[in-house]
């Protein structure tokens, strides 16, 4: 039974060992230079299979060929100038083992080692070294520091992938000095320095410094620190993003820093020393930031001026007043605003106070003077007197040329324009707001800054003691090319024989340089013919002429400039009218006019007083009453005693007065003719007034001012009714013409003779 078990136990190591080797590494490999090589260098590799098999060769997972010795299990591979690490493997191509293989690492041997640097921290007893090996070894390097103090001690780190090495080690309080050697070494090499002295209170480095607080006044800060025991410090200070200086001074807590300038940041960080000559210096504090107070403005303000043309119906002129923003030096504190004074011929105006975001005002006055001046929290700068004269005008003086897509180069002729002081000016064109200028005493200037496709206008002015002369160019690109979009067109008027057009303007950032003229294309619809008309910029307008009654067009607008010609803009589809059109729009217009004329004179008629108005000016165009005393009757019996007095009431008279009554008696002259006799209503005679009708006549004779019995309470009656907005069908003109009460007044009679002489 123990034999039986025996055998089993031998079985079943054997498949076990089996299944081992059939799990393994089919080979082995190695290098002819280990693992670690010199960079660049050559070596072999090679492979020793334990079975045979179609071999395969690898460098990274590439396949690539291997020698092999005749009735071997060996394989190799000459590697020359490898300059980057890589694995070698070997396998058989039949089975699915593990294959063999090594990684292979390039690098350097280690140099000398040097520039040895030892620090002692005051508050520790530690002392701690860093060296370097040269360049980086790329390979794994070892280093070590042994210190000779009797007992040897070796202090070993790993050099890190720049090459430095450091090391930390503690030492006796009252140890002086040390003597230290070093080594560095990898596979590739080993190299050792040494010994070296190390002069331990040369190595004392304080601990870092702190800034507490810092206050500061316009020109001055003063540093407050942390309490130590250290007189000599060392500042560094500056303005943020500016320029660093270094002070040293001997000093513990309070630390003051002098010539200064107002309102601007200033970073600070200091360090400490034992002494100047003795140990070294700490770590810089971390930075304090602190702003100095403000000042008054100092300098003047840089103004200049434009002037706008002239309205016909104002008497004064008026001007574009400009202004440079100080800097912050300049400033010496946040402007707060700019005063603006206005000086003419009737004394100083009110100041104009601005907000520093607007750096421009608008002056009208007439042989004036203006000041400007820049106020911060502090007081105000000094003050910049300009007086305002429209320039004398200078042409075909002033010349231009590119120099690259962001400047020009402007020139003029010293005896046209020249003088002690010139500027110039330049602003795109429509947006005056982006003015600049520069002063020169020269003939020649350089414009920097422009912006390539943009339209600019120029000019130079001469500051002559006589009065400011200038020259300009309107139109300065840098660099263009054709307008970007075409204007869209609108008709204004037409007619049958002609088109009244006007276009929109392209957006500035469209025109892509400076517009030089529009052309104006019409194509004939029926026709197909297309006419073109040219239109110089600025104008935008344009009378097309010459074209014929109901006929339809399609007209666009392009525009221009020295680079090209740019796209249509939108289509404008447009007939001139025919004549029977124009006809029938004379008809409706003129229909429409009297129309409305006669609807407002029915509106006016309901007032009272225009119809007494229109009474008064009908009467005056009935015949003219003619005055008995001027009949042939009248005057061939003159020595009749009867007296023909007629009162008449003139229209000009107040309507509200009552005319004098009178009697009126009608007397038959003998077999003549027949007239009139009044009297008086004041007279003594109380004979009642007989009037006698002969063949109807009196019909003839009642005025249009009487009415029949009656009528002035319908009088009264209308004018309580008030205004109607549609016309009364009592019309002025329909009033009754009979007296009442039975009596006449002079002004109510009119008298037709004709019939008298007739009868004669």
């Amino acid at each position: 039974m123990s034999s039986e078990c025996t055998w089993s136990v031998l079985v079943m190591l054997c498949i076990i060992l089996a299944t081992g080797a059939q799990g393994g590494t089919v080979c082995t490999v190695k290098s002819s230079k280990g693992e670690n090589v010199l960079l660049g260098s050559s070596f072999t590799f090679s492979c020793i299979f334990k079975k045979q098999c179609t071999k395969l060769m690898f460098w990274n997972r590439t396949q690539i060929k291997y020698k092999q010795f005749h009735n071997s299990s060996e394989v190799s591979a000459d590697v020359e100038n490898l300059t980057a690490p890589g694995t070698f493997s070997c396998n058989c191509k039949e089975e699915r083992s593990e294959p063999c293989g090594i990684d292979i690492k390039t690098g350097y041997p280690p140099d000398v080692p040097q520039n040895l640097t030892c620090v002692q921290k005051m508050k520790s007893g530690n002392v701690s070294c860093i060296w370097t090996t040269g360049k980086g070894t790329i390979i794994n390097t070892t280093c070590q520091l042994r210190v000779k103090n009797g007992l040897h001690l070796a202090y070993e780190s790993t050099m890190n992938s720049t090459g430095f090495c450091h090391s930390s080690f503690p030492i006796k309080n009252l140890m002086s000095q040390l003597i230290v050697s070093l080594n560095v070494s990898n596979s590739l090499g080993s190299k050792t320095s040494g010994p070296h002295t190390i002069i331990l209170s040369n190595i004392v480095k304080p601990s870092n410094p702190e800034i507490v607080n810092v206050s500061c006044s316009a020109r001055w800060c003063n540093l407050h620190t942390d309490n130590h025991s250290l007189n000599v410090v060392e500042i560094k200070y500056g303005a943020v993003n500016g320029t660093c200086n270094t002070l040293q001074i001997n000093a513990k807590s309070r630390l003051n820093i002098s010539s200064l300038q107002p309102y601007t940041m200033y970073e600070f960080q200091i360090r400490r020393k034992i002494n100047q000559s003795v140990g070294l210096w700490s770590d810089w504090s971390q930075p304090k930031a602190e702003r100095t107070k403000e000042e008054a403005p100092d300098k003047v303000l840089d103004v200049w001026y434009l002037h706008e043309p002239k309205h016909p119906q104002s008497n004064s002129e008026c001007f574009h007043i400009f202004w440079k923003e100080l800097n912050i030096s300049d400033a010496k504190g946040e402007i707060l605003m700019y005063n603006i004074s206005v000086r003419g011929q009737t004394g100083m105006r009110n100041p104009i106070i601005t907000v520093p975001s607007s750096r421009n005002k608008r002056i009208c006055c007439s042989h004036c003077s203006v000041s400007v001046s820049a106020i911060n929290s502090v007081g105000q700068s000094p003050v910049k007197f300009i007086h305002l004269h429209f320039p004398g005008l200078v042409s075909g003086f002033l010349s231009h040329r590119p120099l690259n897509n962001h400047s020009v180069a402007l020139s003029w002729h010293k005896p046209a324009i020249a003088d002690t002081e010139c500027v110039v000016h330049w602003y795109p064109v429509g947006n005056i707001e982006a003015i600049q200028w520069i002063r020169v005493v020269d003939s020649t200037a350089h414009i920097t800054g422009l912006q390539p496709q943009e339209c600019y206008e120029v000019a130079v002015t001469a500051l002559r003691s006589t009065g400011p002369k200038m020259a300009s160019i309107k139109g300065i690109s840098t660099w263009q090319s054709a307008p970007e979009e075409g204007p869209v067109p609108n008709l204004f008027s037409k007619n049958s024989e002609s088109l009244n057009v006007t276009w929109s303007e392209i957006p500035q950032r469209k025109r892509r340089g400076c517009l030089k003229k529009y052309t104006v294309y019409l194509m004939d619809k029926s026709k197909g013919d297309i006419h073109n008309f040219s239109v110089e910029h600025p104008n935008r307008q344009y009378v097309i002429r010459s074209l014929s009654p109901g006929q339809c067009y399609n007209l666009w607008v392009t525009a221009w400039t020295d680079a090209g010609e740019g796209p249509k803009g939108s289509d404008l589809p447009v007939c001139t009218p025919s004549d029977s059109e124009r006809t029938l729009s004379l008809v409706i217009l003129t229909g429409g006019a009297v129309l409305l004329a006669c609807l407002m004179l029915l509106c006016l008629c309901q007032f009272t007083s225009v119809q007494k108005i229109f009474i008064c000016c009908c009467q005056g165009l009935l015949p003219i009453i003619p005055d008995p005393a001027n009949s042939k009757c009248a005057k061939t019996y003159t020595d009749d005693q009867s007296e023909i007095k007629f009162y008449l009431d003139q229209c000009t008279s107040s309507v509200n007065e009552d005319p004098d009554n009178v009697d009126v008696e009608e007397v038959p002259y003998p077999s003549i003719c027949t007239y009139i006799k009044s009297f008086s209503q004041e007279s003594s005679s109380s004979d009642a007034t007989q009037v006698t009708r002969i063949t109807d006549m009196t019909e003839d004779y009642i005025s249009t001012h009487g009415a029949i019995s009656g009528g002035e309470e319908e009088d009264e009656e209308e004018e309580e009714t008030g205004f109607e907005f549609f016309p009364s069908m009592h019309s002025p003109f329909l009033e009754p013409l009979v007296l009442t009460g039975g009596k006449l007044t002079l002004d109510a009679v009119k008298i037709d003779c004709s019939e008298f002489l007739d009868r004669t």
